[in-house]
């Protein structure tokens, strides 16, 4: 299965990608997490330490490597490059045996056509989507640059996280209008930060469909964050891990 987590910036798409991902990896599936958001923070929410997480290799930090798989001599693009050894090239196992690729940002400097980044990367995520049998959890950029590019295209679970904010909702409801036109197999709300009900009705009241999972406000996401460390390791009971377990077995019973 591979499934997409998106949503407005800070809205706790990573926390729970992060969670996702071990959770599933603990039960046996080969996980491959994805941060495809330039923040790169997933390292951190999977439990690797700062010091290493900042030096773990980004993908598209490596210009040469993107150069010699899209450039051709004459200077025209390869529009189909190779991918399938970047996974075991720039995958970092992190704890409970999930591998992390970080995609970084392409860079944008001066006024060079960056149709070879963005071709590289639409044929490393088909490879990952298409390619691959493992479970993939991609934690996307905030907003909605990664659905107007098509990048998400052909994942079989979209995962919109929306808290209750107007502005969280706006986003969400625009992500769920992109993803009839790229064809998204099944798209679900996952409502977050929820400290009262009348937050999940207000939720409700404006997406107009039901929540598939709602997850409750937290303070040890907060102190998890503050201290650089995984919920999962600093408080593996906490409201919000046991949430995301509910979410967790709601998605094994759609990869069964």
């Amino acid at each position: 299965m591979k499934i997409a987590i998106v949503g407005k910036g800070g809205v706790g798409k990573t926390t729970i990608a992060a969670c996702l991902a071990r959770l599933l990896s603990r039960d046996k599936y080969n996980v491959i997490a994805v941060d495809a958001d330039p923040s790169l923070n997933l390292a951190i929410a999977l439990g690797i330490s700062r010091d290493i997480a900042y030096k773990a290799p980004a993908l598209f930090d490596d210009e040469e490597f993107i150069r010699s798989r899209t450039l051709l001599p004459n200077g025209l693009y390869i529009m189909n490059p190779k991918v399938d050894d970047v996974i075991e090239r720039f995958g970092i196992k992190v704890p409970d045996n999930v591998t992390l690729i970080k995609f970084g940002e392409v860079k944008r400097g001066g006024t060079r056509c960056l149709c070879p980044e963005y071709a590289f990367l639409r044929a490393l995520l088909s490879h990952l989507i298409l390619g691959r049998k493992d479970v993939v959890i991609l934690d996307m950029v905030a907003g909605l640059e990664h659905m107007s590019r098509g990048a998400a295209k052909g994942i079989d679970l979209m995962l919109c996280v929306v808290e209750p904010t107007i502005k969280a909702i706006d986003v969400v409801l625009q992500m769920y209008r992109l993803s009839k036109d790229i064809n998204i197999k099944r798209f679900e709300f996952i409502a977050n930060k929820i400290r009262k009900e009348s937050d999940n009705e207000f939720i409700k009241k404006h997406i107009k469909t039901s929540i598939f999972e709602v997850i409750p406000y937290d303070e040890a996401v907060i102190e998890a964050d503050e201290l650089g460390i995984s919920l999962l390791d600093y408080a593996p009971n906490s409201p919000a891990v046991k949430a995301i377990e509910r979410l967790k077995s709601k998605l094994l019973s759609i990869i069964k």
